[in-house]
């Protein structure tokens, strides 16, 4: 089954950039496994029927009524308010939605495998599962490796797989997909039109495997080796760090080409890199940024570690982004159209405590916002203040506003309404 929130093309993904200050409202499950299990099973039932379909619409009803009963539960007593308070419950969003994916199941773990990419026919990438691996079991972390190039090729995906990281608390804990990347090196590093560029490649593939494995959006990792694949690896991660919790590097050195800017909420770890790795850490300091760490005589042993101390923090509150041309454009909860020449950052910040949402906004037409309760709280009015301009008002979030943002949201975020406002400037 493919769900519209897999379904993330390549040159969509483009527009999405930039954060910074990890730092987020925490909000743990409420529900039992068994609810999160209900809520997924009838959640997809409706992203899998056709849209018309009768059975689409009886899927929604019957989500309608079981998050009514969630909200009434937490002591509601109206049905729009059981709703907004099963809403406000992102934890529980989150597991309901992974639970709504039907992973492939004839996949087994315990050896190498060789899978497909749906998006590039006849390419295709290598991926290791855990031998105790089963469809719908307990969500994955991934390891979204980019091969070095090396004799002038690279690597396949089946010899990266063979000769690195091998070790067994890797492989047993963690699914590991090997990226086929494209025979000319100088296309490592694009988002070419035609799908052959590195990033495209890269990105299909994490598309492909959170379509049929059952991963946690909250712990993908970009790992790439040597230099080659370490610039590459920075490359994807600077369009898109709002995807991944970390990005690693190992025997080779960073970027040089690449700066921290974007790098804020995403945490950097290079592994016997060299002087470019030095100047990446030197510069992220300089912007306050404390996440990429070092190491000279790092192994395999210390990549795991460090995976299993990092997650991604899914919705900062505060994102910075400097728009592109034409991209980006948008930075985990912030949007503006796609406008050319913009010389100045776009910043916000979600203020729990007061219920404010602060945003300074360059010379556009106009901004979105996506929202879920980790950002604001929805029983309260909401102060947004664009360009030092405030204006007050409730926002409530509902259903079909959630089904309708899942291509925004994933396992670890998922945002249950959306709001444009027109942008002055002061």
């Amino acid at each position: 089954m493919t769900h519209s929130y897999f379904r993330t093309g390549v040159l969509a993904l483009a527009l999405l950039a930039g954060t910074f200050a990890p730092s987020a409202w925490a909000q743990a499950p409420e529900l039992a496994e068994k609810d999160h299990v209900a809520l997924g099973k009838i959640l997809g039932k409706f992203l899998t029927a056709k849209p018309g379909d009768k059975a689409k619409e009886k899927a929604r009803e019957d989500f309608v009524k079981e998050l009514e009963k969630v909200g009434k539960k937490k002591g509601a007593k109206e049905t729009n308010d059981a709703l907004v308070a099963a809403l406000s419950m992102s934890a529980d969003l989150g597991r309901a939605l992974y639970h709504s994916g039907e992973y492939k199941q004839n996949l087994r773990g315990g050896k190498p495998l060789s899978e497909e990419i749906a998006q590039v026919p006849k390419t295709n990438y290598g991926l290791s599962l855990p031998s105790t691996y089963r469809a719908g079991g307990a969500p994955l972390p991934l390891i979204l490796a980019i091969p070095e190039f090396k004799d002038g090729k690279p690597v396949s995906p089946a010899e990266f797989l063979t000769a690195n990281l091998t070790e067994q608390e890797i492989r047993e804990g963690a699914a590991i997909a090997a990226v086929p990347m494209p025979a000319n090196k100088d296309d490592w590093n694009l988002l070419k039109e035609d799908r052959t560029g590195g990033i495209a490649m890269v990105m299909f593939t994490w598309g492909d495997v959170v379509k049929n494995v059952g991963i946690d959006a909250d712990r993908i990792y970009l790992f790439g080796r040597g230099t080659e694949a370490i610039t590459a690896a920075m490359h994807v991660a600077m369009r898109y760090p709002h995807r991944f919790a970390g990005v690693i590097g190992m025997a080779g050195d960073a970027a040089s080409d690449v700066t921290p800017a974007n790098f804020g909420s995403l945490p950097t770890f290079f592994v016997g890199a060299g002087s470019n790795a030095t100047s990446f850490e030197s510069k992220a300091k300089e912007l306050g940024y404390e996440n990429c760490t070092l190491k000279a005589d790092g192994t395999a042993a210390d990549i795991w570690a460090w995976i299993g101390k990092t997650t991604r923090v899914a919705t900062p509150l505060k994102v910075s982004f400097q728009p592109g041309d034409p991209f980006p454009d948008r930075a985990y909860w912030v949007r503006i159209p796609t406008t050319a020449g913009i010389a100045t950052p776009v910043v916000a910040e979600s203020d729990r405590a007061t219920n404010t949402l602060k945003l300074t906004i360059p010379d556009v037409r106009s901004v979105t916002i996506y929202l879920n309760a980790t950002l604001i709280d929805f029983t309260k009015p909401v102060n947004i203040e664009i360009n030092g301009k405030l204006r007050t008002e409730k926002i409530v979030p509902s259903v079909d506003d959630m089904l309708s943002l899942i291509s925004s949201s994933d396992n670890g975020r998922v945002y249950v309404t959306q709001r444009t406002y027109e942008v002055t400037q002061k």
